[in-house]
């Protein structure tokens, strides 16, 4: 058990359509004044130091240069201790966080991904690293307490991916669906409330408060 013999490149899904929020997630701010998206990106890195890029799923080349124009419109001159590479997943249907899974293993396919989505502003590297050390092949994520998996915080080796890949053949896209079918290994976090996500502008407003009254719980800021 856990994941000291596997090689694991941290992929940061950024896709989505963020509906329920209004706006883009990944563009929201936090109180010490970085990205939600930066934010990811560290906490992903902070947990596989010695990753020497950070792969970052988005749906195309407008999303990205809306990233970079965010980080230049804030002025933000502290250049990233990683290198950020891009996979566009080009998708013409909304398939949803697969669409940004199947584009990172079609790129690599004998490579297993430490993923995480940038709604999860109160999970710290130490919650990655948990999840590391209980990983059981082929798939492991974390799971609230009413049992529901967080599919977006996981680590997914080529042959979950590959089910995942023909289950969106058969039109059937949903993550939680391929852990049930290969009867993915799930573990409970140390602390419930790092795997609190938000979806509303209410639920990140509530997850600021606590940010704003806590350190930064990034490993080299």
């Amino acid at each position: 058990m856990g994941a000291e013999n596997v090689k694991i490149e941290p992929l940061l899904l950024i896709g989505g359509q963020s509906l329920r929020m209004g706006t883009r997630k990944e563009l929201l701010t936090l109180p010490d004044g970085r990205l939600a998206l930066e934010y990811a990106l560290e906490t992903l890195w902070c947990a596989t130091p010695s990753a020497p890029s950070v792969y970052l799923s988005l749906h195309d080349e407008s999303q990205l240069d809306a990233v970079w124009f965010a980080r230049q419109e804030r002025g933000q001159s502290q250049r990233l201790p990683f290198a950020i590479v891009p996979i566009f997943d080009n998708q013409d249907h909304d398939i949803g966080p697969a669409a940004g899974l199947l584009a990172a293993h079609a790129m690599f396919p004998d490579t297993s991904f430490l993923i995480l989505g940038c709604d999860y502003p109160l999970l710290p590297p130490d919650a990655l690293e948990q999840l590391m050390s209980q990983y059981v092949h082929p798939v492991t994520c974390f799971s609230n307490d009413e049992g529901f998996s967080e599919p977006l915080i996981a680590i997914w080796a080529p042959e979950a991916l590959e089910k995942l890949k023909e289950n969106v053949k058969r039109g059937r896209n949903g993550l939680n669906e391929v852990i049930k079918q290969i009867g993915g290994n799930t573990a409970t976090p140390i602390r419930k409330q790092w795997i609190k996500g938000t979806n509303t502008r209410k639920e990140w407003d509530e997850a600021m408060e606590v940010l704003s009254n806590r350190q930064s719980d990034c490993c080299y800021h």
